[in-house]
């Protein structure tokens, strides 16, 4: 189920490249200027069926259907060209087709966050640090309380490096490194962890209001669960990916769409697949 931690969160890093369209001239990676801002949602569904054996098989899953569905929301604000400020709200849902449909929905992360530009030679590389806060306990779901995993207990200190490379006016490669470092609260994890997210994205500008991009993501988890101690690359996913976005009013609002497949993973990784839909705002 650690999948579900992702497969909404490699959106937060996609960029776009074009001339002429602030939209796909803000990436990730690009800080605005002071006054402007910037309003993302994603809307993310993840559903699988089967797991991941010991193998790198698919097995069925015991539970039946397992579906989530999570909406991130966020703004950035532009303090000045070096220093950009914010705020993330992420609510999730969860629906289990075992004993019926077993649901529950709630706010698992609110807080802060900061990005910034640290190198004056290196314009389009940023860093970006956000900490989330649960509004709900029990969000785990383990047996005995209500039995439906919805997220990690705790909270989550989120740390991103952002790059961008154009290769052309119609092509470029986008690259995020974060570092997820939980902080586990009434957790079945006793100590906190890391988790790792590295991500790919290769996008093609056929024109200014269109693009279409390939991703692929790799995801581990630093953390021997049986031992309870860290344990690095002690399991693994693996998704990639095909997507598109359209400026539905130019250099104001973009809208974007994007399916990805969980092809290979460590025992008990699920092996689903994401739809995600996206609408991104900026004023300058």
């Amino acid at each position: 189920m650690r999948n579900i931690l992702s497969g909404f969160t490699f959106l937060l890093a996609l960029g776009l490249l074009a001339q002429e369209s602030n939209l796909q001239s803000y990436t990730p990676s690009i800080l605005f200027d002071k006054g402007d801002w910037e309003f993302k949602s994603f809307q993310n569904v993840y559903t699988q069926t089967k797991s991941f054996d010991s193998d790198g098989g698919k097995v069925e899953n015991t539970a039946g259907r397992q579906t989530w569905y999570t909406s991130i929301n966020q703004f950035l604000y532009g303090l000045s060209s070096k220093v950009n400020i914010g705020a993330d709200v992420w609510l999730k849902n969860a629906n289990y087709e075992q004993s019926g449909i077993a649901s529950r929905t709630s706010i698992v992360g609110f807080g802060p966050k900061i990005k910034i530009a640290p190198f004056r030679n290196l314009q389009r590389l940023s860093i970006q640090s956000t900490l989330l806060f649960p509004l709900s306990s029990d969000l785990e779901g383990r047996p005995g309380r209500n039995e439906v995993f919805l997220h990690n207990d705790g909270s989550l200190w989120l740390n991103q490096i952002f790059y961008d490379l154009p290769l052309s006016n119609q092509f470029q490669l986008f690259m995020q490194q974060a570092f997820w470092y939980q902080l586990v609260d009434n957790s079945f994890r006793d100590n906190n962890y890391l988790q790792t997210q590295t991500s790919l994205f290769f996008s093609w500008f056929p024109n200014q209001r269109w693009t279409l991009y390939g991703m692929s993501e790799y995801f581990p988890t630093h953390y021997n669960d049986a031992l309870q101690k860290g344990e690095g690359f002690f399991s693994y996913f693996v998704q990639s990916g095909l997507g598109t976005k359209y400026q539905l009013i130019p250099n104001l609002v973009e809208l974007e769409f994007l399916y990805t497949n969980f092809w290979k993973g460590s025992e008990g990784q699920g092996a689903g697949a994401t739809v995600n839909f996206g609408v991104r705002v900026i004023r300058q």
